[in-house]
C-alpha cells in the first residue's frame, strides 16, 4: 500500500484549504502549511496533491511541467517553489509596493505595519525609517494620538 494513502483519515479528508490568494501567495502557503501541520500530513506527495487541487487554471498552466510527471523528490517543495517563482511578486515589486502603493485602507494601524513588514521581506531597514514610513501612511489624527 502507498505510504501517502495510509495517512488519509476522516480528519485528513475534511481538510479545508483556503482558496488561492494571488495578493499574497506567501501567506497562502503559510496557511496551507499550518493546516498540514495541524492534520499531521507529512507526506510531501499528499501535500502536493492537496496543493494542486486548489490551484487556479492560470497557475496550473504556469507550472505544467511539474504536473505532467510528479517529481520523485520533494514534489510539494518543488511545486511550492515553482508557484512562488512564477506567480509571486519579485523582491523589487514588493519593495516598490512598500514605498508607493501601501495605504491604510480598512486596516488597523498595526495591520498596516505587519503588511509593510511583509512587503519588506528579507530586506533590511532601520526601525526608525520603517516607523517614519508607517506614520506617513496614517491619517494625521492617528499620528497625533500615537505621538
Amino acid at each position: 500500500m502507498d505510504s501517502s494513502l495510509s495517512e488519509i483519515s476522516p480528519a485528513t479528508l475534511s481538510l479545508n484549504i483556503p482558496a488561492f490568494n494571488p495578493a499574497n501567495i506567501n501567506s497562502w502557503f503559510i496557511q496551507i502549511q499550518a493546516l498540514f501541520d495541524a492534520k499531521q500530513i507529512m507526506s510531501l506527495r499528499t501535500q502536493y496533491t492537496y496543493l494542486l487541487k486548489k490551484l487556479p487554471t492560470d497557475i496550473v498552466e504556469e507550472v505544467i511541467d511539474l504536473l505532467e510527471t510528479i517529481p520523485q523528490e520533494n514534489p510539494y517543495n518543488q511545486l511550492n517553489e515553482a508557484i512562488l517563482k512564477q506567480s509571486g511578486l519579485s523582491n523589487e515589486s514588493m519593495l516598490h509596493n512598500l514605498f508607493t502603493q501601501v495605504e491604510l485602507g480598512d486596516r488597523t494601524p498595526s495591520q498596516l505595519l505587519r503588511h509593510m513588514r511583509t512587503l519588506l521581506g528579507d530586506n533590511k531597514m532601520s526601525e526608525n525609517i520603517m516607523r517614519s514610513l508607517w506614520l506617513d501612511k496614517l491619517p494625521a489624527s492617528t499620528v497625533q494620538i500615537l505621538a
